[in-house]
């Protein structure tokens, strides 16, 4: 009865471990469907196309339909940092490390494991031992030839390292700050990705307003043209000054397509950085005095600026982490030297068929001290330590690169600011005088030479304008980067 008994429960037992096997199954086969259908369109794996095809979606899925008008900075910003396939690949190595730190967590856990087996030999010492466990064991059995025995064996085993040295706690607190790294990173990347877009879109209204400038200096070429023609029909000029003149005016045509071309280069720098295309109904129209804003803004001294980035950039709080890091890998290495204690605990069920069964059980407590392993260990100690100095002196590196962008963009805001005082004196000036010799040619008191060098002057003076204004610009984006302002963007 007793031994029906226990069949009854093992078949009862197996049938269940049976069920709670094919509810995993089950389970598991919902979950990837599940998982399948709930991807969303950017996360699902699109069969082989053409590069073509695939930028050209891309730029479809990233244009914003509900913005109209001229682009801004501000939304070139924003579309930027919504497509950047960069910021994506950082974003997802923040979750690969967020997965890292679980796993390091998950040494603290206890180990379940379920093994099911069967094995049959011949062999006497397996043989006697399956015997043994099944409960079968009769003196008459011959230990030199107990015949071919079979044994089914189903197993739960458990086992929890109760004391590692700390390895395990120095590993998880160097996933977590390696995590960190990377989130600063990412706020590295936005940073970097804000002031490039900032610095090429004024590039690209600078390449506008030179289109602006070279049509302007295309009338007035063709201005003293006319005025040179006037003066050879009336007979008062020799051909000589008519044809350079004319010379004069393909000249300034040729600048006017480098101009075009320029600005054609900067709009698709800009467009490689918002992943689509720049119609042309949102090419703004560009003007000076939008760049003459805070051009007299009192800046503070460079200690300030430099203490201020090396506070506030994600690159210094990056490497922070990496450090911190490196030396808990450091004390997880140590931590190998110390001796190390698991519980173990299984259960087993032994029986020659499925009808009959005999249950057992053991519990195991283990302490382990490596006391000679080839100096491994030691090894392993020195490779951490010669990585946390090797960090050490890129935080340093990464100090003095920071404190040299912050002073050599404090210096260029200062040297634009001056520029603009200046260029825009050269400007006035230049303008007067063109319009003094233009008239002292049309009356016959100056030469052609002095027409075309007054003309070349202005035009000088209004491309130095110009420059210096969104030199201006780009130099205070680029401040703004070195300070870490643009790591949280705002406008």
């Amino acid at each position: 009865m007793a031994d029906d008994n226990s069949t009854r429960f093992f078949l009862l037992l197996r049938g269940v471990w049976g069920g709670v096997f094919s509810f995993a199954l089950v389970c598991l086969l919902a979950a990837c469907s599940l998982s399948r259908t709930e991807l969303s369109p950017k996360e699902e794996l699109p069969p082989p196309a053409p590069a073509v095809q695939v930028q050209e979606a891309a730029r479809r899925e990233v244009r914003p339909i509900e913005e109209n008008g001229s682009l801004t900075v501000d939304r070139a910003i924003r579309e930027a940092l919504r497509a950047s396939p960069e910021l994506d690949q950082i974003r997802s190595r923040v979750t690969a490390s967020g997965e890292q730190i679980k796993q390091a967590e998950a040494a603290f856990y206890p180990r379940i494991v379920l093994s099911e087996s069967f094995n049959t030999t011949d062999n006497p010492v397996y043989a006697l031992m399956y015997i043994i466990n099944q409960r079968r064991f009769q003196t008459t059995i011959n230990f030199n030839d107990p015949g071919q025995q079979q044994n089914i064996s189903s197993v739960v085993q458990g086992e929890w390292p109760v004391y590692e040295g700390g390895s395990s706690w120095y590993e998880r607190n160097a996933a977590v700050n390696q995590r960190h790294s990377v989130q600063s990173e990412l706020l590295a990347a936005r940073n970097h990705l804000v002031g490039k877009v900032t610095e090429t879109y004024y590039q690209w209204l600078q390449a506008l307003v030179f289109i602006n400038v070279a049509e302007r200096m295309l009338e007035a070429a063709r201005l003293d043209e006319r005025l040179g023609e006037a003066r050879f029909h009336a007979e008062m000029a020799l051909p000589s000054e008519l044809l350079r003149l004319k010379a004069h005016t393909a000249e300034v045509q040729g600048n006017l397509v480098s101009a075009r071309s320029s600005a054609r280069r900067f709009q698709a720098a800009l467009e490689r950085l918002m992943v689509r295309a720049v119609h042309s109904e949102e090419i703004p129209n560009p003007s000076l005095s939008e760049g003459l804003l805070n051009a007299e803004e009192l800046l503070p001294a460079p200690e300030t600026l430099v203490k201020q980035a090396l506070n506030k950039r994600p690159e210094m709080a990056s490497v922070r982490s990496l450090i911190q890091a490196a030396s808990d890998r450091v004390k997880s290495s140590q931590g190998r030297l110390a001796p190390k204690i698991v519980v173990g605990a299984n259960y087993e069920w032994d029986s020659e068929s499925f009808t009959r069964s005999a249950g057992s059980w053991m519990m195991d407590v283990q302490a382990v001290w490596p006391i000679f392993e080839g100096g491994i260990t030691w090894s392993k100690i020195g490779e951490a330590r010669a990585r946390l100095k090797e960090i050490e002196a890129r935080g340093e590196q990464v100090a003095l690169d920071v404190a040299l962008e912050v002073n050599q963009s404090l210096l260029a805001v200062e040297e634009a600011s001056e520029k603009i005082k200046v260029a825009g004196e050269r400007k006035k000036w230049a303008e007067k005088a063109l319009e003094e010799v233009r008239f002292a040619y049309g009356k016959q008191v100056v030469t052609v030479d002095s027409l075309l060098q007054s003309e070349v002057a202005w035009n000088q003076a209004e491309v130095a304008f110009a420059s210096a204004v969104f030199e201006l610009r780009i130099a205070q984006a680029l401040l703004r980067k070195s300070l870490g302002d643009f790591a949280e963007w705002l406008k």
